[in-house]
């Protein structure tokens, strides 16, 4: 063990470590609960290390923060990009959810773009993972069901300069109600893999990745 990380402001009920990401000497950490600027609006944390020791760069939170969206819910970094799930936001639609990007210039972090699905519903749940390789974000949305009731579908977006924008909506070939379809996911390249636990096909919830 290296170190133990904790928020510079931490309180009870934070759920600071809901979510981590790391990339080379930077890690973000999630904690959905995080109340400052409404309660559970959620916030991250990056750290830095320097040497064996890690110091906190900064506190980010949503430019639109609101009670119960639970930022921080999903987080991951590549170099100087990060991007933070809030799978309860509801700009959409309630807890259609959203995703975040922030980009880092020195050592400040802003936020570049906020996005959403360009079909967002009620309980998407968009945002509840999240991964970025480089100009491209894949962003689940676990409960999207224009295949079948909660199946699930996992969006791509690309960065243009500072414009990122939606390219693919990725759904499963055989895709079935509750199948939860992006409960998890990772991007790497050109090549994303996607968790169904709910999906039955060997059995009952015996699960599938694609």
């Amino acid at each position: 063990q290296q170190a133990k990380l904790t928020a510079s402001d931490a309180q009870a009920s934070d759920l600071f470590g809901s979510a981590v990401g790391i990339s080379g000497s930077t890690i973000v950490v999630g904690a959905i609960g995080e109340d400052t600027t409404a309660a559970q609006a959620g916030a991250a944390y990056v750290f830095t290390r320097s040497g064996t020791t890690w110091t906190q760069q900064q506190k980010i939170q949503a430019s639109d923060a609101e009670g119960s969206d639970n930022f921080g819910e999903s987080v991951d970094i590549d170099g100087d990009t990060l991007v933070v799930g809030a799978w309860n936001e509801d700009t959409g639609a309630s807890n259609a959810g959203a995703a975040y990007i922030f980009t880092r210039s020195g050592t400040t972090w802003s936020q570049q773009a906020k996005l959403t699905a360009n079909d967002a519903e009620e309980d998407d749940r968009f945002g509840n993972a999240v991964s970025v390789d480089g100009d491209t974000v894949a962003i689940a949305a676990y409960r999207e069901d224009t295949t079948a009731s909660g199946a699930g579908s996992v969006y791509v977006f690309t960065r243009s300069g500072t414009t990122w924008t939606q390219s693919d909506k990725l759904q499963a070939s055989d895709a079935e109600a509750d199948d939860w379809f992006g409960i998890s996911l990772a991007l790497d390249g050109g090549t994303v893999i996607v968790g169904a636990h709910n999906e039955d096909a060997q059995g009952t919830a015996a699960g599938a990745a694609y």
